[in-house]
């Protein structure tokens, strides 16, 4: 199966095709540069399709981060499945978690025996000492044991003592420099290269594909942002009615 994986959820963008057969991914391209995710998320689709010699009819499912992180960034992402998804002839879509792509990032790079008790905690900066955030166990599939949520790093902190004490831990995304400077950890932090802590639209492939096995695939109206907080529109509207 091949699988067009789009990440506008930060700062980075990045796209992807991969073939479901070993994760073998054919292209992968990602742009932090001052163009807007709405001015280059096209052209690197475009770009990603013709290095991995694939065209846009082949491909057989869409796989899109929804979130959480930047909403702006969301929306593109979204939007822009969504019209490749209705424009082809198969409507075949996966959204995954930003957060759970993140983790895949990290999922298998080591080997089992050296990190098998290792906890792998996405992190997203959600500014004022907030992450978003998930952690998930690195056994022979990800599994993840808490699900996407916005924590402060204190609340964080105290979690990780008194219920992962002792425990081997690594952080990955841009808000793990705040979780390592902000949290006292009684157990080990395992430092992770700065590369596995960008967004991977390949990681959002596996996601996907791992959540295609398991649900099926869904038509492209489901898509749906996961912001986890509301949006100042919602914020104003909120405090208008009170």
């Amino acid at each position: 199966m091949l699988i067009l994986g789009i990440n506008t959820a930060s700062k980075t963008a990045s796209t992807a095709v991969m073939d479901s057969e070993n994760f073998k991914i054919l292209a992968e391209m990602k742009t932090n540069g001052r163009l807007s995710h709405s001015e280059s998320l096209m052209p690197m689709i475009d770009a990603t399709l013709q290095c991995a010699g694939v065209a846009l009819c082949e491909i057989e499912l869409f796989a899109v981060a929804e979130g959480p992180g930047s909403f702006t960034g969301i929306r593109i992402g979204i939007a822009t499945t969504k019209g490749l998804a209705f424009g082809s002839s198969l409507v075949n879509c996966v959204g995954v978690s930003s957060l759970c792509a993140l983790a895949y990032n990290f999922y298998g790079f080591y080997g089992y025996d050296e990190h098998s008790d290792l906890l792998i905690l996405p992190a997203i900066d959600a500014r004022r000492k907030q992450v978003y955030n998930a952690i998930f166990e690195n056994l022979e599939k990800l599994e993840c044991i808490r699900p996407d949520r916005i924590i402060t790093t204190g609340e964080l902190e105290e979690e990780l003592n008194l219920e992962f004490a002792g425990r081997k831990i690594a952080f990955v995304g841009d808000g793990a420099k705040l979780c390592q400077s902000e949290i006292n950890f009684s157990g080990i932090i395992v430092q992770i290269p700065e590369m596995l802590h960008l967004p991977s639209a390949a990681s959002v492939c596996r996601a996907a594909y791992e959540e295609y096995k398991k649900s099926g695939a869904a038509h492209p109206r489901e898509l749906a942002p996961a912001y986890l907080i509301k949006t100042q529109a919602e914020r104003e509207y909120d405090e208008n009615k009170q």
